[in-house]
């Protein structure tokens, strides 16, 4: 016999994005169909971090983010109910978008349009 777990109807996520691009601000602009976390400017090292309650199955919750660095944008999923694979710690650096599960390995996920960000270092680390 299999035993199917069912994900909870609704479950408390935090989602943090962190700038590590070094001497340089992101614009970044995240919202749900409900919440709309308005434009906010992340200088080196600082996040922009929320907290919800989740819904999955019908009304399923739907995070998106636009980020902005001088001329380059993105735009992505920061979190979907209904992927089983959230990761939930994203972080911008020259080259796009990244996630970051455990320390400072992290994955690449989204390319800036327009190619990536000529800046002197790659990201600025400074702790998760």
């Amino acid at each position: 016999m299999i035993a199917i777990m069912a994900h909870p109807s609704t479950q408390m996520i935090t989602i943090d994005v962190k700038n590590e691009l070094c001497s340089l601000k992101v614009i970044a602009h995240c919202q749900s169909k409900d919440d709309d976390l308005r434009a906010q400017v992340l200088d080196t090292g600082s996040a922009l971090s929320w907290n919800f309650t989740a819904r999955y199955g019908v009304g399923a919750t739907v995070f998106w983010c636009n980020l902005a660095v001088r001329d380059k944008r993105i735009s992505f999923t920061a979190f979907n109910a209904d992927d089983d694979k959230n990761d939930i710690y994203w972080v911008v650096r020259k080259e796009g978008v990244y996630t970051r599960i455990y320390g400072p390995a992290a994955k690449f996920q989204f390319g800036w349009r327009n190619g990536a960000l000529s800046v002197a270092e790659s990201y600025c680390y400074g702790g998760p």
